[in-house]
Parts: C-alpha cells; sequence; structure tokens
C-alpha cells in the first residue's frame, strides 16, 4: 500500500508532530508512506530535520521518504488531482483547513477542535466529502468536531512512549511541562508561579521546588518575564529540555500540575488532550491538572490524581500531598498503572484495526 502523511505543522514539535510521525513510523514497516513537503515545507524540511524529529519523538523515521507535493497556498486543483490519486491512503492533520482528495482512502485528523468554516460552503462540503473518516486525539476533540463537521469521527488516543520512562527515587519537585509561547500564554505558567509563590509563603510546602520545562516559542522575552515572576523562589526553568533530561525530570518528581485551559471557555483554548501528563503519570508524578478539556480523560479524580477547577483547589490538593506521604505513594502508582492505557502498543492495534477496516 502506499501512503501519504501531510502536516502543514511538520516545523514544530508539538503532540500533533508526534501523533502524525508515529502513523508514519507505524505504517512503513509495510508500507511505502511519503511524508509530503507542501511549497512552505520544502524550504524547511531535509533529511536532517527528518532526522532530527525522530529523535525527539524517538521514532525510526528511517524508511519515511520526504516527497515534495503540490500542497499549500496557491496551489491548483489539478495539481492536487493528478498528484494525490496514486496514494491508496492519505492521512492528514488538519490546520482547519481542507482539501479533495484523489486517493482510495483519506483520513484527517483532528488534533485540536476547529471550529468548521471551510466546509459551509457548496465547494466546502465537496471537498470535506473526499474524506472517508475523521480521527479525533480525544472524545473532548471529538465532541466539538461532532457538532459542528459532517463527517464520521473516531477517537484514538495519542501514543505516549510509557516504556521509556520510569519513577525514579522522588525528590521534593512539582513538575509542568508546556511551552513557553509569548504570543499565546496558553499554559498559563504566571497563574502556576503566583499560586507556588503562595503557597511556600505560607509554608505550606517547606523544602519543595517547582521545576517548569517547555520549548520557547516567539522571543525569549516572555521567560523572562516569567523568572523575574519567579525570583526569590525554588522555581527553576528548563528551555529546550532534551527528551532525555526530560525524562529524568518526570521519574524524579512528585507531583505534576497542569493548568492549560484555566478561564477559558473556548474549546481550542483549552487542553484538547495532554500528552505531557501521561508521560508524568508513567514516571510516577501524581498529577493535579485542570478539570477541562482532554485532562478529564487521562486522569481518574482521587485514584490516579486530581481534577481541580479553582486555584485554591490545586493548592489544596498539592498540600494534602505533600502533608500525607502514604497517599503520595499511592497515588503514584495508580498514575502509573493508568498511564499504560496510552501506550504506544494501544495507539498502533487501533490504528491498524482502523486501516484494515477502510477496505472492508
Amino acid at each position: 500500500m502506499r501512503v501519504a502523511i501531510y502536516s502543514p505543522y511538520l516545523d514544530s514539535f508539538g503532540g500533533g508532530e508526534r501523533y502524525i510521525l508515529t502513523v508514519a513510523e507505524l505504517l512503513s514497516s509495510n508500507n511505502q508512506v511519503d511524508l509530503l513537503l507542501d511549497s512552505h515545507l520544502q524550504l524547511l524540511i531535509t533529511e536532517d530535520m527528518k532526522n532530527d524529529l525522530g529523535k525527539r519523538f524517538n521514532l525510526n523515521l528511517s524508511e519515511v521518504k520526504l516527497v515534495k507535493a503540490p500542497l499549500g497556498r496557491g496551489k491548483g486543483f489539478l495539481s492536487k488531482f493528478f498528484f494525490l490519486r496514486k496514494y491508496d491512503l492519505v492521512f492528514f492533520l488538519t490546520d482547519g483547513s481542507i482539501f479533495y482528495s484523489t486517493a482510495k482512502r483519506n483520513i484527517i485528523h483532528f488534533q485540536v477542535p476547529f471550529k468548521n468554516t471551510v466546509a459551509r460552503s457548496l465547494w466546502g462540503r465537496i471537498k470535506l466529502s473526499s474524506w472517508n473518516l475523521a480521527v479525533c486525539n480525544s472524545k473532548f476533540t471529538q465532541s466539538v468536531i461532532e457538532k459542528d463537521w459532517p463527517i464520521k469521527s473516531q477517537v484514538i488516543y495519542p501514543p505516549v512512549d510509557v516504556e521509556a520512562i520510569k519513577p525514579l527515587n522522588k525528590k521534593k519537585q512539582i513538575l509542568s511541562v508546556g511551552r513557553f509561547a509569548s504570543f499565546s500564554k496558553l499554559k498559563k505558567h504566571e497563574m502556576m508561579i503566583k499560586a507556588f509563590k503562595e503557597l511556600h509563603q505560607e509554608k505550606k510546602i517547606s523544602g519543595w521546588s517547582l521545576h517548569l520545562v517547555g520549548s520557547i516559542e516567539g522571543d525569549n522575552g516572555y521567560i523572562e518575564e516569567l523568572k523575574e515572576l519567579a525570583k526569590g523562589l525554588p522555581i527553576k526553568f528548563y528551555p529546550n529540555l532534551s527528551f532525555t533530561g526530560l525524562v529524568k525530570l518526570y521519574g524524579e518528581s512528585s507531583i505534576y500540575w497542569h493548568a492549560a485551559g484555566f478561564g477559558e471557555d473556548n474549546p481550542a483554548l483549552m487542553e484538547h488532550f495532554g500528552i505531557a501528563t501521561v508521560e508524568a503519570m508513567a514516571g510516577g508524578c501524581v498529577p493535579i491538572v485542570i478539570n477541562s478539556g482532554g485532562q478529564v480523560e487521562i486522569v481518574e479524580n482521587e485514584l490516579s490524581g486530581y481534577l481541580w477547577n479553582q486555584i485554591n483547589e490545586l493548592k489544596g490538593f498539592t498540600t494534602t500531598l505533600v502533608k500525607d506521604n502514604s497517599l503520595l505513594v499511592k497515588l503514584s502508582a495508580n498514575a502509573v498503572k493508568r498511564s499504560k492505557v496510552f501506550s504506544k502498543k494501544f495507539f498502533q492495534d487501533n490504528l491498524l484495526k482502523l486501516v484494515k477496516s477502510l477496505d472492508e
């Protein structure tokens, strides 16, 4: 089978790229897999970049071929028409846009619960009709897509390399992982720093430290603002930390915080799944995460972690765990067990079953 994989986001290192490239890796073991480069990506993605993506996500992309494609802004319908018809399957990570695909089978992947602004016109509906199925990364994303997009959908949770992450000797560390994005500030770093500062000043977490990890997106000004906000506190920053370094922090940390989506009512601004939360759980961190978005599907409240709605709840659950080590140990073990539900093996089984079903 000849397979085309396409993501317009390929020059970044987010969860969508991990998802789509894992699809490429898994299907390339028994099929010819082409990673399509649109007009923009052709200027950025090289074999070295592909290898870097593989290393970052711990994937083997050696059998995946980079192919220039007539996709992207300014490319005509006919060029796409004749180019795509040679493929048995196209797997497309949408950025909210769609195109008409002439491949035999077509899967569109929604990583974000995009509002339907493109498939309302006649031509938009015609383009969407060429896609057999939408695959969503969570039930949260699916709930939005089902209401707004006229296409059948299915959930396949993202692949998380939980086997590569193990609990280590635990330290009095709270960890949070999320990109330092100066343009959006979606991960709510300021709020977490403020909550930690209050706990520290109230002497409720003596001896504990907060560790913030993430890639820098935009300029360095935002992380400098955060460092100034954290001045004088036991807070450490890890911009662009390697996966090896992150695995170590997952294993050593005891509690995991996540706040993306706090104060938001737009689904697109919430956490659509939460790969870092699952990774932290695999490392034995007890998650204390916001009760919204895809986080609700990961954490079993009061069994494998805690879900919070208000900042005082985040602080309260943290204080409870800091004071009760036996509870911390119990929930840590439950978190590790829960993380296995989102393993790469489960993803592989579900993906191959899905691809097979398209021909039935």
